[in-house]
C-alpha cells in the first residue's frame, strides 16, 4: 500500500474506511434506484432521469475502482471480473450495515 508519510496502520484504517464508505453509497445507489423502479412499474411517479444519471456516475466509478482493486488479486481481464467485484461491494456494504 502506498504510504503517504503516516504510519502503515493509519494508511491501512484510512484506506478501510473510504472502501466502507464507497461500498455503502453503491449500495444506497442501487437501493434508491431499486425502489424508483418499482414504484414507476406499479404507476407511480417515474425516477428523474437526471438524478439516475448522476447517482450512475458514481456508481461506476465505485464499481471501477472495486473492480480495479480486485484486480491486485484476480488475473483476469477488468471485463470478466466486474461481476465479481459488484458482489464484493455488496458484501462489503453488507459488512458496513452490520459495523455501524
Amino acid at each position: 500500500m502506498l504510504d503517504l508519510g503516516g504510519s502503515g496502520g493509519m494508511d491501512r484504517l484510512l484506506a478501510q474506511a473510504l472502501g466502507l464508505a464507497m461500498a455503502r453509497r453503491a449500495a444506497d445507489i442501487l437501493g434508491k434506484h431499486s425502489a424508483a423502479l418499482t414504484r414507476a412499474a406499479s404507476g407511480g411517479k417515474r425516477p428523474d432521469a437526471a438524478a439516475f444519471a448522476a447517482d450512475d456516475a458514481i456508481f461506476t466509478a465505485v464499481l471501477d475502482a472495486a473492480n480495479e482493486c480486485l484486480g491486485l488479486f484476480d488475473t483476469r481481464p477488468a471485463d470478466d471480473r466486474w461481476c465479481d467485484a459488484l458482489l464484493q461491494l455488496i458484501q462489503l456494504a453488507r459488512f458496513a450495515a452490520e459495523t455501524t
